[in-house]
């Protein structure tokens, strides 16, 4: 079901973007690699990755995708920035290495996100690389001439993405060149439902959208439909924890903006829950009407009106949310499985190394 009415995107949001893209801009334009014209001894493939130890589900499925070709023989690294920095919001065993200690030579690959295509502007020329292209909404905000990094040839080997809207966006964009699409995959063994009845208790991650959360919560609390119905804030906690909190939860509320996949939604359908609230594009292919409410993006009223739907239904079928969020669990552990991702992620890379011989 759709929801709509006419509330629109807040100046706060908008201050709020510029502030982001403004410490993007501060911590990209430190981000530095150091090229070498030798021949690798032993080629490997280094992952770019920001220095950010705020929960960033990006940064998990490049530490992840780390793990996956290492298992598979291949050399591989996530390359960061500062000496001894590694993500600690999850646990891991991934291989690190850092700038100051390595040179990409020549057969080696550098694997770039999309918010740090700017790099290749300080790369030797022939430095073979790949862009993976998790958000493809933040493409743009790279650079003005953001074309020229996507055109073939110049050490380009292919570009990768994680949903199908992405993949669409990137081929629409820049079709002369490869996009290869992997479905991130979910831990069944941390997001997974649990038989029981379970609370009446709503969930939200305040970091996204937060101005919506509080009016659509408002709304709701005005009308006196939250009453027997407690509110969790899931902010700046582990991801066992979050998965913890998820599994005791009936409702979580989406509030996904222009996301490349968007992992929070994705992950609490895994949980059991009745997912209400924004696709972010991105998640389409998985906000399905039999097991989630669909909301339009900024549809404040229509937000409320879904929630309301949802608890009314369970008000008067205890069960009714349960056997949503169980419908919603099995299909994403089943469309987003962890071995799906594995085989995807192992058969692209040979592809495209393959390619490069």
């Amino acid at each position: 079901m759709m929801y709509r009415a006419a509330f629109g995107l807040s100046a706060v949001r908008a201050t709020a973007l510029r502030q982001l893209m403004a410490a993007k801009r501060a911590w990209k334009s430190r981000m530095r690699v150091t090229i070498g014209q030798e021949p690798s001894a032993r080629p490997a493939i280094y992952f770019l990755t920001p220095d950010f130890q705020e929960p960033s589900g990006g940064i998990r499925v490049i530490y992840r995708h780390v793990d996956i070709l290492n298992s598979a023989g291949t050399n591989a690294f996530v390359l960061h920035q500062r000496r001894g920095f590694r993500c600690t919001w999850f646990e891991n065993q991934t291989r690190i290495a850092h700038v100051g200690d390595t040179r990409v030579l020549r057969g080696d690959f550098l694997v770039i996100p999309e918010v740090c295509v700017d790099i290749l502007d300080h790369l030797s020329p022939g430095t073979e690389f790949i862009i993976f292209n998790q958000n493809v909404h933040l493409t743009w905000t790279a650079s003005h001439d953001i074309a020229r990094h996507y055109a073939p040839g110049g050490g380009l080997m292919g570009i990768i993405a994680v949903s199908e809207h992405n993949q669409h966006a990137l081929r629409y964009a820049f079709g002369h060149v490869d996009v290869c699409r992997v479905h991130v995959g979910i831990d069944s063994g941390i997001f997974h439902s649990v038989e029981g009845p379970r609370p009446n208790r709503i969930a939200y991650m305040p970091r996204k959208m937060p101005e919506d959360a509080n009016r659509v919560l408002e709304l709701i609390r005005g009308r006196g439909l939250l009453e027997g119905w407690d509110i969790v804030r899931l902010d700046r906690i582990p991801q066992a924890e979050v998965a913890a909190q998820l599994r005791t939860t009936k409702i979580f509320l989406a509030l996904s903006y222009q996301e490349g996949l968007g992992l929070p939604p994705a992950e609490a359908m895994a949980c059991g829950n009745y997912v209400v609230g924004y696709h972010g594009f991105g998640g389409k292919e998985f906000f399905r009407s039999d097991f989630s409410g669909i909301v339009e993006t900024g549809d404040i009223l229509g937000f409320a009106q879904a929630i309301e739907y949802a608890i009314a239904h369970e008000n008067a079928h205890p069960g009714w949310c349960q056997t949503r969020g169980d419908r919603a669990s099995k299909f994403i552990l089943s469309e987003y499985s962890l071995k799906r991702e594995r085989e995807e992620v192992k058969q692209i890379y040979a592809r495209l190394l393959k390619a490069s011989d």
